[in-house]
């Protein structure tokens, strides 16, 4: 393992990290699909929602 690679995993901790970027992709995408279907499934707002679901998962995820 490099040096980089070691530094980079002695940062990170926890469930957030443990995912791939596929899961974690998966996660933001079922909470953007829930935050649309609360409000009401509006069209049009559809990157608000993934911007939110986004922030939340980092929120929920960070230390």
């Amino acid at each position: 393992m490099s040096k980089k690679s070691s530094a980079k995993s002695e940062e990170c901790t926890g469930e957030f990290c443990e995912m791939t970027p596929e899961e974690r992709e998966q996660q933001i995408r079922i909470t953007a699909y829930y935050l649309w279907k609360q409000k009401g499934e509006k069209h049009g707002e559809d990157r608000d929602d993934w911007f939110e679901a986004e922030a939340s998962f980092h929120e929920d995820y960070s230390d």
